[in-house]
């Protein structure tokens, strides 16, 4: 019986978040749509009458109040705005959103206080107290959220710079030999290309317009993006500035040479693939093999933290499973 009861509870929690979760992603997408919605509205008539509003709407609007309101209350402390620094360099990265770095450590508080009251209203379904372990796993997980959210949109966003750099490079190329000058080719690419290259290369023209040097302007170009082809067109871009030279071959040769290791990349993927999959296969294997456990016998391992071994055990198994997947990894990186 008891087990039984477990098993709905856990059953119920995993629902919570994923419906919690569920509400973030629609939230993050009325976010995107009214941005979306700005920068076209000036192309269009608004309605006369244009006053209602949707529910995500109000949810969003009174998320960004709340936000607002901790953010001024965080921002006269000098703690605060010490741990705020460290997201400055996410300020310019997620724009979307018109935060500034002391939004995310409200952010954070936001996520603390949501996965408290979770945990309590867990607890007063099942009638029991929260205990001091289930506050602390709450608070590390609201605390460090954020910032594993900000991390993978880092990862994804470069990684999308890098799959559509061969396309910007193509277009300045293409730019050159129609005649057209340095500035204008920038401009040409962020006209042309959307998403995060077409922003940078937004951002590059920006800055030389308002009075930065080609060279300080590509240099700052390649220090946002931070990968090799950007470090190569800049490079380049920055020594033909200088000395002058065929831009036109020399772009021409830098095009082949991205596109042969971007070939390259991708035949290199195809034949790792299944050592790939090998490894995602069993480093996802212990934690199926924990969740199956869990859910016939709970208190299977309990004995793992609840007991001196135990705890040493379980530290034990963490470094062993986290110095396994490092060496695969290591192994299995090829440099092109």
């Amino acid at each position: 019986m008891k087990n039984a009861f477990s098993l709905e509870l856990l059953i119920f929690q995993i629902i919570a978040v994923i419906i919690l979760f569920i509400i973030i992603l629609e939230i993050q997408k009325v976010i995107r749509a009214n941005k979306l919605e700005k920068r076209i509205g000036k192309y269009g008539i608004d309605s006369l009458d244009n006053t209602t509003f949707s529910l995500f709407d109000l949810i969003e609007k009174k998320i960004r109040n709340i936000i607002k309101t901790i953010s001024s209350i965080l921002n006269k402390s000098h703690f605060f705005k010490k741990i705020s620094k460290k997201y400055n360099k996410y300020v310019n990265v997620i724009d979307t959103y018109n935060l500034k770095p002391i939004d995310f450590v409200s952010l954070k508080i936001i996520f603390i206080v949501g996965f408290i009251l979770i945990l309590i209203i867990s607890n007063i379904i099942r009638n029991e107290l929260l205990t001091i372990t289930q506050f602390l796993v709450a608070f590390l997980i609201g605390y460090f959220l954020l910032d594993i959210i900000l991390i993978l949109n880092k990862l994804f966003r470069k990684k999308q710079i890098e799959d559509d750099m061969l396309k910007a490079i193509m277009i300045m190329n293409n730019a050159f030999k129609s005649g057209r000058t340095t500035m204008q080719a920038i401009e040409v690419v962020k006209d042309e290309l959307t998403g995060s290259v077409g922003e940078e290369f937004k951002k590059m023209y920006l800055d030389i317009s308002y009075g930065l040097s080609l060279d300080v302007a590509f240099d700052r170009f390649a220090r946002r993006i931070n990968t090799e082809d950007a470090r190569y067109i800049s490079a380049s871009l920055s020594i033909l500035n200088k000395t002058g030279g065929d831009i036109v071959r020399v772009f021409s040769t830098i095009e082949k040479s991205v596109f042969n290791r971007r070939k390259l990349r991708i035949e290199l993927k195809t034949l790792t693939a299944s050592a790939n999959v090998m490894f995602k296969f069993l480093t996802a294997t212990p934690f199926i093999i924990f969740f199956v456990i869990f859910l016939l016998n709970p208190e299977y391992f309990i004995p793992l933290v609840s007991t001196t071994y135990g705890l040493i055990i379980s530290g034990l198994i963490i470094v062993i499973f986290i110095t396994y997947i490092l060496l695969v990894k290591k192994v299995m990186k090829i440099k092109v």
